[in-house]
């Protein structure tokens, strides 16, 4: 059973809105036991419904910690796809799957009570796979499974994640069209490529506003929106960001400690290496 605090804490008030969702058929807007009181949508609170593929599995009696599982196993099955469409071999596209689905980033995830950080992150590889179809075969099918899943992996709603994966990808496609601008035979696809993935963008944004726009009306009420520079101030922000001398940890994992105690990086703490 998964127990962490950042687990339960939304739980307490996860459970009541359910309830208030079940007994009256319609979402909830406004929970009254945070902050004296904030809208639920607008605050990014309860929009696991508004998740489409949740739906879809609520419906299924899927829900909670083999939701998140389920994604696990999507993100292992994107990362094999992927490998495969780079001509890696069987094997090796297996192996690159499982090492994606089971890396301590992705599992951890579930255990602290950051699942929507893990269910986000097992897009990137299904985004691109379909990132270099469209560069390749920029056809309406392939364009528009691209925007599908860029706007569900926007509706998943961790949007550092998202915008990670959009940059990731978006350095791709400029890449690309760069190297192949000089070769003629090359140059109409990659410019239709770029000019499709654009388009999937544009619509996966399009997609995922349900969730965006009230989010953007309610900014500057937010705590981390009201300030006076109109956002969070630079230490807040970068609190938990990846510092420069951390990246050792990507060649030794435990070079800044073991997590808990044993930390000695720069953020304000950490479960884990």
């Amino acid at each position: 059973v998964v127990g962490s605090p950042d687990t339960m804490n939304p739980k307490s008030a996860g459970v009541a809105l359910q309830q208030v969702y079940l007994e009256r058929g319609e979402f909830p807007l406004w929970e009254p036991w945070s902050f004296s009181g904030m809208p639920t949508a607008e605050a990014f609170t309860f929009i696991s419904h508004l998740y489409f593929p949740a739906t879809i599995l609520n419906l299924l009696f899927i829900k909670g910690i083999l939701a998140q599982l389920l994604h696990l196993l999507f993100a292992g099955i994107g990362g094999y796809i992927l490998l495969r469409s780079l001509n890696l071999s069987y094997y090796s596209s297996i192996l690159g799957g499982c090492a994606f689905m089971i890396t301590p980033f992705m599992v951890t995830m579930i255990i602290f009570g950051h699942g929507s950080q893990m269910m986000t992150a097992a897009y990137i590889p299904w985004i691109m796979c379909l990132t270099i179809r469209v560069l390749q075969r920029p056809i309406l099918f392939n364009v528009g499974l691209l925007a599908i899943f860029m706007g569900l992996q926007l509706q998943r709603a961790h949007v550092q994640i998202a915008y990670y994966t959009w940059m990731l990808a978006g350095s791709y496609v400029l890449f690309t069209l760069v190297s192949t601008y000089k070769v003629p035979e090359e140059r109409k696809t990659s410019i239709y490529g770029f000019g499709g993935f654009a388009i999937a963008a544009l619509l996966g944004i399009g997609i995922a506003l349900v969730i965006y726009l009230p989010s953007l009306e309610y900014t500057p009420f937010s705590i981390r929106g009201g300030g006076v520079s109109g956002g969070a101030d630079y230490n807040y922000a970068t609190s938990w960001s990846f510092s420069p001398k951390e990246l050792l940890t990507f060649i030794i994992p435990s070079a800044m400690g073991f997590g808990g105690q044993t930390y000695w990086g720069n953020m304000p703490f950490t479960d884990y290496p």
